[in-house]
């Protein structure tokens, strides 16, 4: 029962490693857009480039918090193997 609960995590942390690095790619495009001057003073332009900045900054949260996450875990389980 251990071991398969071993592989499910490994699993989970491979797929999120994963993941943040297919962010991290996608928080560079839209940067790259969100570094071009607006050509219109629309409103809805305006408020798509608003949007797309609240979204980087959710996305930039996730990431952040699964990789501490993934960090606190890691540490956590050199200071076990340290121990032993």
């Amino acid at each position: 029962m251990l071991y398969k609960t071993g592989i499910i995590v490994l699993n989970v942390q491979d797929t999120m490693e994963e993941s943040l690095s297919v962010i991290d790619d996608r928080i560079d495009s839209i940067n790259k857009i969100l570094d071009i001057p607006l050509f219109s003073d629309s409103p809805e332009i305006k408020t798509l480039r608003k949007d797309m900045m609240m979204c980087r900054d959710a996305i930039l949260d996730i990431a952040y918090s699964l990789s501490t996450s993934i960090q606190k875990q890691e540490e956590s389980s050199l200071a076990q193997d340290a121990e032993q």
